[in-house]
């Protein structure tokens, strides 16, 4: 289960860290704010994204995933409440993989956790959203079997890496992958990712469907929002 805390940044509207066994995110979030003026967009906000890398300064790899993360979020964003506005997330990679991963394969890897970061920085900045969303990463070994959340040395080894987002209604929100497989080892991909971004948000009342479906994964988002909630309300329960 990946660790996760909220509010660390005090100057930004809405901020967290998202860490997994790979890679450790701080994301903030600052908006609506004014747009310049070739930014603007009459009849929504403009979603701008900054990732930072862990050393030295960004190169076009960053510009590639600020593309792909942007339309992402997009998508959750109800980005029509605010025309003419924009919306600033700045991703900053604070922890990575210590051996370099080969190229194709360390930008997919990325992925989950930068967006697992924005939207948890989202929501602790009060962005109107549509849904809920989660990002899950999976490999796929010499064997065909596919590993959810894979360790780096798992990375190095495997035939293809995944990276797939689900909304709360399990549409999905992205599909980015590199390696070598067919479509029969996709569905499989698409099925675990599916079960792991459902068992992310599952309440009490799901617990004994989600053990049928074998899906290990507790849910990490949901205790998350329902804390950001307990928290927001506890003035009213003491008076």
């Amino acid at each position: 289960m990946p660790h996760i805390t909220t509010s660390p940044l005090q100057r930004a509207d809405g901020s967290a860290t998202f860490t997994s066994n790979l890679y450790s995110i701080l994301a903030g979030v600052n908006g609506p704010v004014e747009v310049q003026r070739r930014d603007e967009l009459p009849e929504e906000a403009y979603i701008e994204v900054n990732i930072r890398p862990g050393s030295g300064v960004g190169t076009p790899r960053e510009r590639h995933l600020e593309s792909i993360v942007a339309l992402v979020l997009r998508s959750v964003i109800l980005v029509h409440l605010h025309p003419r506005m924009l919306i600033q997330v700045t991703l900053q990679v604070l922890q990575e993989p210590s051996e370099k991963l080969m190229k194709g394969k360390g930008e997919v890897a990325l992925l989950p956790s930068l967006l697992n970061a924005a939207f948890l920085a989202l929501v602790d900045g009060g962005i109107p959203l549509e849904t809920t969303m989660s990002a899950v990463l999976v490999a796929v070994d010499a064997a065909g079997g596919v590993v959810a959340e894979p360790s780096t040395k798992e990375l190095l080894a495997c035939k293809s890496v995944h990276a797939l987002a689900y909304d709360m209604q399990g549409e999905m929100l992205l599909d980015q992958s590199t390696g070598a497989f067919d479509m029969g080892i996709w569905e499989g991909v698409a099925e675990v990712t599916s079960q792991r971004c459902k068992a992310a948000v599952t309440s009490t009342e799901d617990t004994d469907e989600m053990r049928d479906e074998d899906v290990s994964e507790q849910p990490w988002l949901r205790n998350t929002l329902e804390d950001k909630v307990r928290a927001a309300n506890a003035w009213r329960e003491q008076t």
